[in-house]
């Protein structure tokens, strides 16, 4: 029932994190996966563990010509994508009054222009043939605020309301388009720069199932918006938190 048997998915920011554990979960459920990771990024050295037909490619989706690049490659591959996950993002931490233009810049170009370019590209792929999935990593931060992430909530807000623009736009093409929306995750991005103790302060305090998320908790709502039990659903955004946004 899940239906991935056969489907080739790209996972952009694919080497690490969630990045990772979707395209684990994808080539778990017969997949094919092919690995985005950012230019100058260490090869994903694992890649023979998501199956003998799994592939990487280098592109820094913060830029347009990259991802042209990216999506002409596979075409010369004769790979064609069935789905898409935009999972690059980046979230240097900036206080409202320390936050430069390069850094707002940085956080837009992947988190936000490369989500949309990106599901541009696989976009006019799928249309022709009236299939496919587009799924984008929003977050919580989308409508929970963060004095020291004004940029990268902006974003992510951005994030939710572009999956619902594409998903009207691509419906009629029977391209379905939705977003999920991570809570705090174990990854190795810094967790808001908490302490150990800080942390379980927060998780007692913020998550009423006592647990911060692991990259497998959102890499299986990725299978589900992939797979054919989600065939009718689009334009929607999952939130994976684990409850935190019910606190007040």
């Amino acid at each position: 029932m899940i239906g991935l048997a056969g489907k080739t998915a790209l996972v952009t920011g694919g080497n690490q994190g969630i990045g990772w554990a979707i395209a684990e979960a994808f080539a778990a459920n017969g997949a094919r996966v092919v690995v985005n990771y950012p230019d100058g990024s260490r090869y994903p050295e694992r890649l023979s563990e998501l199956g003998e037909e799994a592939r990487a490619i280098e592109a820094d989706v913060g830029r347009l010509t990259a991802i042209e690049a990216m999506f002409a490659s596979l075409d010369e591959q004769e790979i064609a994508v069935d789905i898409l996950v935009n999972n690059a993002g980046v979230f240097p931490r900036a206080g409202v009054l320390d936050l430069d233009e390069a850094t707002w810049d940085a956080v837009h170009d992947i988190n936000l222009k490369g989500t949309f370019f990106c599901a541009q590209q696989a976009a006019r792929r799928m249309v022709p043939r009236r299939s496919g999935t587009i799924i984008n990593l929003a977050s919580v931060s989308a409508v929970q605020p963060d004095a020291n992430g004004a940029h990268y909530c902006a974003s992510k807000a951005g994030v939710v309301a572009l999956t619902k623009s594409l998903a009207l736009a691509l419906a009629p093409f029977n391209v379905t388009v939705n977003a999920l929306a991570p809570g705090l995750t174990d990854t190795a991005q810094p967790r808001y720069g908490m302490t150990e103790a800080e942390m379980a302060d927060y998780v007692r305090m913020r998550i009423p199932l006592g647990r911060i998320a692991q990259p497998e908790d959102i890499a299986r709502g990725a299978v589900f918006l992939a797979g054919d039990l989600a065939r009718f659903v689009t334009g929607q955004t999952i939130f994976i938190n684990g409850g935190s946004l019910m606190m007040p």
